[in-house]
């Protein structure tokens, strides 16, 4: 019974990315302190794109806005909206309150991407009308069966909005165990998805 009357009193912070705006669900804290930095989405995914979200942790550098939020006694959740001038960039959000941290990457994204895993391929459409996304860029690096990383290949989009992210005229593609595929778009967006290889 202790325990849970502890645990009542205890403080807690949750962190949720909401179109342009953050949903932090809190317990027993009364303000917290949200730090928002942009990113190179691209250069992250290249340095580690098996990270997932190890990427995500800037330690000693900068943010670009810090946010003090008052946080409501009675509610246990508050929203913040995101400033109008970083709603479109891709940004690491990183919330701090009562020695607690949390963060998540905001990707701006007008997108759908969809992996048909079977096929080796990605299906990308806009949100707005649900069309295929021609010409957006597709980065994709490979694991093997040992753990080695290494670039697999790039390229566009085609006219129905899809690429052929798995298949290589080499023997590489079949080393491949699992696919780490970056999709970004200059108006739509950007997207990380992962994938096995197919037949696996």
């Amino acid at each position: 019974q202790q325990q849970g009357v502890l645990a009542a009193t205890s403080p807690s912070l949750e962190l949720r990315i909401e179109g342009d705006s953050l949903q932090l669900d809190h317990r027993n804290l009364a303000a917290a302190t949200v730090n928002l930095y942009e990113i190179d989405l691209e250069v992250l995914f290249s340095r580690n794109p098996f990270a997932g979200s190890n990427a995500w942790q800037f330690g000693s550098i900068r943010p670009n806005r810090t946010l003090d939020v008052a946080l409501a006694a009675d509610a246990g959740a508050t929203r913040v909206a995101l400033p109008e001038d970083l709603v479109r960039k891709n940004l690491l959000v990183e919330v701090t309150a009562g020695g607690i941290v949390r963060s998540q990457p905001s990707t701006s994204t007008g997108m759908a991407v969809r992996v048909v895993e079977p096929y080796g391929q990605v299906a990308v459409t806009r949100v707005a009308d649900g069309k295929p996304l021609t010409k957006a860029y597709v980065k994709v690096y490979a694991r093997s069966d040992d753990g080695h990383v290494a670039f697999h290949k790039d390229g566009f989009t085609d006219l129905r909005g899809r690429f052929d992210y798995a298949s290589l005229s080499t023997d590489d593609a079949l080393r491949a165990k699992r696919f780490a595929i970056l999709v970004t778009s200059p108006e739509d967006g950007a997207a990380i998805r992962e994938a096995d290889a197919p037949g696996r």
